[in-house]
């Protein structure tokens, strides 16, 4: 942890005490004033060199490749969707002449959309064969519209956001060239999939800050710095409410870079202040809240060394405390068991089960097709090495046994995981704590074995059966459902129950 006197102790602990009561799990916070960092955490096992999954916040490193490329001449604002993507067919009506690459910036494009659509195909098709909305027009937030941000800009470069991005401001703020996902025809997505150190994030929120400077040199295009970071669209009933060009505005002229389950960056123009978290968590309001009201007293109030002692020893507290195996179960080594067909066929609602959690792996661009299968395990000295298939991609997993996690790396679908792991004895049963730390997800998973069977049981988190009820009880068809509302959400909670019920594996 890295403090200094100026900020508020007391208002830090306050917002960490806030999320625990909200059960979200804090990875990381850093508190910028001026250049100078004034408060930095990371919770173990993560850290300040690991990259991290930003869901949304990839949509504002969208934006910004728009920026340039703007700025270069290659598009404009009004540069119309159906010119640079010509032969896609269906383009005749007025929508398409107005339909611009400042539409799909200020999620205005009107086209319907759907976050229960298939996310793993060809987003251009999606988005040009979609119709456009009939009722509700106006500002959507839509995946679709921030992907064609990236894929105009994809298109008039003539290479990937990577590329394109990597000499213009990943270099000169001394980003390492980032992964990023990719769909089904190359393109990065432009909607989400980008992942980056939150010191890296919160450079390009300070640069945004300094009208697009950075240590004196002018690396992003001022001009865009003031539009982007601008209210474009009012919404939300406030007028200080709403969208920029793929920011979110707030109250105070605040602008953030939003994703899903808790990442989030924002620049306090009040206190001239970034302030930046990865966390895990459901529901984002039981972080934003906290974020948004609490922690910028930080700047406010006065120092306290009572509250410096107590926040520091509060942190120290944090994070995962690894136990050994004691005993070790009996582990059928040198065996393969593979998943029977009614687990198969259970198993596989909605998404298959696999290394990453299902409320994850929903969003990917890129996933596996079939539960994960062929189980084996291995002992080595004080090291359970856990394997197993996933669509052709072989996943190694070694937990540590005597109380110190291991690191192991697998593939999965070209997404490279750092997999941290430990394994313990509950009640005879082997359980291991497996982290994907380039990804927010934990994986609990309990094995109970036979002598030619395994049960193994996967509950993650964030948790897919809480993710997808909360999403299905909000959703306009269950709210306008009437008395038959408890009657469907209990239908949809019994379907996802079956996501977290142990899964049979054999030996043939």
């Amino acid at each position: 942890m890295e403090t200094k006197t100026k900020i508020s102790s007391e208002w830090i602990y306050k917002f960490y005490k806030q999320l625990d009561e909200h059960n979200v799990e804090n990875h990381a916070l850093i508190m910028m004033q001026g250049n100078e960092t004034v408060f930095e955490n990371y919770v173990y096992p993560y850290s300040a060199e690991m990259p991290h999954t930003l869901f949304s916040v990839t949509k504002s490193i969208a934006s910004t490749a728009a920026g340039f490329a703007i700025d270069e001449g290659l598009v404009s604002l009004d540069t119309k969707i159906k010119g640079v993507f010509p032969d896609h067919k269906a383009c005749e009506s007025d929508e398409w002449d107005r339909l611009t690459l400042k539409s799909v910036l200020t999620m205005m494009s009107n086209k319907q959309f759907s976050f229960t659509q298939d996310m793993t195909g060809d987003y251009v098709s999606m988005f040009m064969a979609a119709p456009f909305r009939d009722k509700e027009r106006g500002f959507l937030y839509s995946n679709n519209d921030a992907h064609m941000v990236a894929a105009v800009v994809q298109k008039c470069a003539g290479m990937n956001l990577v590329d394109y991005l990597t000499p213009r401001l990943f270099e000169p703020l001394g980003i390492e060239r980032p992964f990023w996902e990719t769909n089904s025809v190359g393109e990065n997505v432009g909607g989400t999939g980008c992942h980056l150190k939150l010191r890296d994030l919160a450079k390009i929120c300070r640069c945004y800050a300094d009208g697009g400077k950075w240590e004196g040199k002018q690396v992003i295009p001022e001009w865009w710095t003031r539009e982007a970071t601008s209210l474009q669209v009012a919404h939300d009933n406030g007028k200080d409410n709403g969208y920029g060009y793929l920011f979110w505005i707030s109250k105070g002229n605040r602008f953030s870079m939003d994703g899903m389950f808790g990442q989030r960056v924002t620049y306090i123009p009040k206190y001239d202040a970034v302030v930046a978290s990865f966390n895990a968590c459901v529901n984002d309001g039981d972080f934003t809240t906290p974020f948004e009201e609490i922690l910028p007293e930080a700047f406010e109030a006065e120092p306290d060394e009572g509250y410096d002692k107590k926040l520091a020893e509060y942190l120290e507290a944090k994070g995962e405390k690894p136990v050994a195996c004691n005993p070790l179960p009996s582990i059928p080594v040198g065996k393969t068991f593979y998943l029977t067909p009614a687990s198969d066929m259970l198993a596989k609602v909605m998404f298959p089960a696999g290394l990453i959690p299902r409320s994850i792996t929903s969003s990917l661009a890129k996933r596996p097709s079939k539960n994960l299968n062929e189980l084996s395990f291995e002992l080595s000295a004080d090291v359970l090495t856990v394997r197993w298939k996933e669509d052709g991609d072989t996943v190694t997993i070694n937990c540590g046994l005597d109380g110190e996690p291991r690191m192991s790396e697998s593939t999965i679908k070209g997404y490279p995981y750092k997999i941290w792991a430990y394994a313990y004895n509950k009640n005879g049963k082997l359980n291991a704590v497996v982290k994907p730390l380039n990804t927010l997800a934990t994986q609990y998973i309990e094995f109970d074995f036979g002598a030619d069977t395994v049960k193994m049981q996967l509950r993650g988190t964030p948790s897919f059966p809480w993710f997808i009820s909360k999403n299905a009880d909000q959703s306009s068809f269950v709210k306008n459902s009437g008395v038959l509302r408890p009657v469907i959400m209990k239908a949809v909670n019994k379907v996802l129950a079956t996501t977290e019920m142990p899964m049979k594996f054999k030996t043939k």
